[in-house]
Parts: structure tokens; C-alpha cells; sequence
């Protein structure tokens, strides 16, 4: 195999995983949006620290342990939360607006 070649492989692949890991975000938003129903009908609110503290402690530890940058990790944990908080404040913005016009 030639260095091009092998290149062109490689890129396919590091796409194909990206495209792997946006089909996980979608799945872990559309479970977001299945706990903010559950937040909304229990008047929970959308933010949990102990949640979200635990949920760190997880991914740092499993970060350690297959060797990833833990903050890469962190920033990503980020993301991904900030992302659900704002599906889950959209899902129950949502409700109440349909609660208002019905």
C-alpha cells in the first residue's frame, strides 16, 4: 500500500467515526429529550450538579484509563452537556407552550 493510499484509508476511516460519534450525540439528545418530559411531569429542574459532578468523575476515570487527555475529555463532557441542557430546556419551553395555548 502507498503512502496516498494508506492516507486515503486512514481519512475514510477517521470519517466514518466521526460520522459514528454524531449518530451517539443524536442518540444521547433524543434520551435528553425523554428525561426532560420526565423532569417536567416530576417539576424537576433541568440542571442536577450531583448528577453532572458524578458523570465527570466517570469520564476522568475512564479517560485515565485508556490514556486520553483529560481535558479533552472535560471540554467534550462540556459540550455534551450544555447540549442536553439546552434540548431539555427547548422540550420544556415547548410544553409549557402548548400548555398556555390549549
Amino acid at each position: 500500500m502507498t503512502q496516498n493510499s494508506e492516507l486515503e484509508s486512514l481519512r475514510r476511516e477517521i470519517s466514518a467515526v466521526t460520522f459514528e460519534i454524531l449518530d451517539l450525540c443524536k442518540k444521547r439528545l433524543d434520551i435528553a429529550r425523554r428525561i426532560a418530559m420526565i423532569k417536567l411531569r416530576a417539576n424537576l429542574p433541568i440542571e442536577d450538579p450531583r448528577i453532572e459532578r458524578d458523570l465527570k468523575r466517570g469520564v476522568i476515570a475512564l479517560c485515565r484509563e485508556r490514556n486520553l487527555h483529560e481535558d479533552f475529555c472535560d471540554a467534550l463532557l462540556g459540550l455534551l452537556i450544555k447540549e442536553s441542557k439546552r434540548v431539555q430546556k427547548e422540550v420544556m419551553e415547548h410544553a409549557y407552550a402548548q400548555r398556555e395555548a390549549d
